[in-house]
């Protein structure tokens, strides 16, 4: 291998270094030779504030970087402005000079009130610009700020675009809209729909009267309390809720996905791990790859699997449809109209009752049915290449034909729902459930 060859290849390699660890939030690269990720010098602090006497516009406007910006909603009628600049530098006087020439900017009209620094005119910055505000409850927020906390409480509204810093947001009167990244949002207490772009972070979320709209990439979402439903669209996204009411929809990969008393539910997953308890109405999934696990479900079941194992217990719906392939199905205390499809994995059934027609078609399966004692239904067992073992006191009649089995008992109750399991290169176990 040529000398130039062997370069070319390790600078490949860096790059794919540098992208994967870019991708998965490990570390990120910010181009700005006018901000000094290590300031250097000495710190000194200056302070200022304004007061903005009423009657003030119905929105408040800020654009901030390398800073803090909290915010928060009073009965008072005027607004309060503490600006706080950090500035590093070899001694006072030239922090002082700086301070000087760093000044706050406001703008005011009937619509709105902006509020600004002249931060672009310094070719060197080395200094953060912090602010703490009080302002009437009734106003509407808007926030533009980089590389540091926003904290916002008791306002009408609040929209946050936060880059590359962290966002608390809490007692918000009307809608809520945040934007972030590599930050942990946290936010409770919000009275309308709360929608919220997030990636490389954690998100906690508690109180949302609205509906719930999260877009994420790599990290946590932790959902208490949502009153209107949920919508994620996650990649990478471990998945918590807890008491969400409402229709909601979960998309996400490779993490596990925790669901605890939900309303009606559809799921998206990608090699995901999923734990369910109490859901109504509906649940629906789609999965990977991955391990389900289900309990206390109130309504229709669907389950559309490919190499994912599926158990579920205490099932009572109209509708319980299970399919996946290479794992296996175990469901217990269920109750509904059923239809199982597996192929390489086996199926263990424990009907509560037998009010519902139950069907089941296997390839390379094994089925074993335990039967409520007491319960007479039409039964139909067919397997090639395999075995039936028929546990039960009942007479039954058994046929082979060309290496299939097929047993039925219970023909002549032809008003009551009918049990059907089939499998080839596997066997059939019934026996009455104790």
């Amino acid at each position: 291998m040529k000398v130039k060859e062997i370069l070319l290849l390790i600078f490949i390699i860096i790059a794919g270094v540098v992208f994967y660890y870019a991708q998965t939030g490990k570390f990120h690269i910010e181009w700005n030779l006018g901000d000094y990720f290590f300031f250097g010098g000495e710190e000194f602090t200056f302070e200022e504030s304004q007061v903005i006497d009423p009657p003030l516009p119905p929105l408040f406007k800020i654009s901030n970087a390398h800073g803090i910006v909290e915010i928060q909603g009073t009965e008072e009628s005027q607004m309060t402005i503490s600006f706080q600049k950090k500035i590093w530098r070899k001694n006072e006087e030239e922090a002082k000079k700086v301070s000087r020439e760093l000044q706050m900017k406001i703008q005011k009209n009937d619509l709105q009130i902006w509020l600004t620094t002249n931060r672009e005119e310094f070719r060197r910055r080395n200094f953060e610009t912090n602010f703490k505000i009080t302002l009437p409850r009734n106003m509407d927020i808007e926030v533009q700020n980089s590389y540091g906390l926003v904290s916002v409480s008791k306002v009408r509204s609040a929209s946050v675009n936060n880059r590359h810093g962290k966002i608390i947001a809490s007692d918000i009167d009307g809608k809520l809209t945040l934007q972030n990244s590599y930050e942990d949002v946290e936010i409770g207490n919000v009275s309308a729909d709360c929608n919220i772009e997030s990636r490389h972070s954690d998100i906690m979320a508690n109180g949302i009267k609205g509906k719930a709209t999260i877009i994420h990439k790599y990290g946590k979402i932790h959902l208490e309390d949502v009153s209107n439903g949920v919508m994620i669209d996650g990649s990478h996204s471990e998945i918590f809720g807890q008491r969400i009411s409402g229709s909601s929809e979960a998309k996400s990969s490779y993490e596990k996905i925790s669901l605890i008393d939900v309303g009606p539910t559809k799921i998206d997953g990608h090699h995901c791990d999923l734990e369910i308890d109490r859901a109504k109405e509906y649940l629906e999934i789609i999965d990977s790859y991955g391990t389900i696990r289900l309990s206390n479900i109130e309504g229709n079941l669907i389950v559309k699997g490919r190499n994912v194992e599926c158990s579920a217990k205490r099932i009572v719906g109209k509708e319980i449809s299970i399919s996946t392939t290479y794992r296996n199905i175990d469901l217990a205390d269920f109750a509904g109209k059923t239809i199982i499809s597996l192929s390489h994995g086996d199926v263990t059934l424990e009907p509560s009752l037998l009010s519902y027609p139950i069907e089941v078609r296997g390839e390379y399966s094994n089925i074993s049915f335990y039967w409520p004692r007491g319960e007479k239904n039409p039964f139909e067992a067919r397997t090639r290449n395999g075995e039936i073992q028929w546990k039960l006191a009942e007479e039954l009649s058994f046929q082979e034909e060309n290496h299939e089995t097929i047993v039925k008992a219970f023909l002549e109750e032809k008003e009551k729902p009918s049990i059907f399991l089939s499998t080839s290169y596997g066997d059939i176990h019934i026996e009455e459930l104790h």
